[in-house]
């Protein structure tokens, strides 16, 4: 099986990040803020102007992606599933990452520098954007299921390939028939050895 996998949110623990250093940005910066129920924007759970969701990624791009934590058991699944035989592509919409600038080249070198630090098993990586999208990947690199928490890429993706959901507080009420919640990468494990089986 070919198992897309996206990073952020899915290999990395985003909400924590975003959670603890987002409030700390909009603090410094005199920015009011109110906190909402989870939303698939942080500027719009914070309650704040998408400028300051920019502002904070800008600025704190380079210290998450050398500091945001792993998802647990995402090293161990990882290589179980490549012992299994089954070929693990990531396929990331890492902000900047494709920038052709000092900037976005040092973005990405972090990131393969984070996978690599937290031993994550995977054969090939897609750094995505507006122009080089998600499905479009998917589809070329025939892959047979994704692994991702963004509504937004849950909804388009799943109408190609079914989709292992992994659940945060703003993706809880995604359904449909190619969607599969889990709740961490042991579910993730358990539902792929199982569906190899059949």
């Amino acid at each position: 099986m070919i198992i897309g996998v996206d990073i952020d949110g899915v290999l990395c623990n985003l909400n924590g990040y975003v959670k603890k250093y987002f409030k700390k940005y909009l603090q410094k910066n005199n920015v009011p803020y109110k906190l909402n129920k989870p939303k698939e924007y942080f500027y719009e759970q914070f309650s704040v102007d998408e400028k300051y969701e920019y502002g904070f990624w800008r600025e704190a791009s380079f210290h998450y992606a050398k500091n945001v934590v792993m998802k647990n058991q995402a090293d161990v699944v990882t290589k179980k599933l490549h012992k299994q035989g089954h070929k693990i592509i990531i396929v990331t919409s890492r902000l900047y990452a494709t920038e052709d600038s000092d900037y976005g080249k040092k973005v990405k070198a972090l990131v393969l520098n984070w996978l690599k630090k937290n031993n994550i098993y995977y054969d090939e990586i897609f750094f995505c954007n507006e122009k080089i999208r998600k499905i479009s990947v998917i589809k070329e690199q025939k892959i047979d299921i994704m692994i991702e928490d963004s509504v937004r890429n849950i909804n388009e993706l799943s109408a190609v390939i079914p989709v292992l959901v992994f659940k945060n507080p703003s993706n809880r009420k995604t359904k449909g028939e190619n969607k599969i919640i889990v709740n961490g990468w042991r579910d993730i494990y358990n539902y792929i050895t199982e569906k190899s089986k059949k």
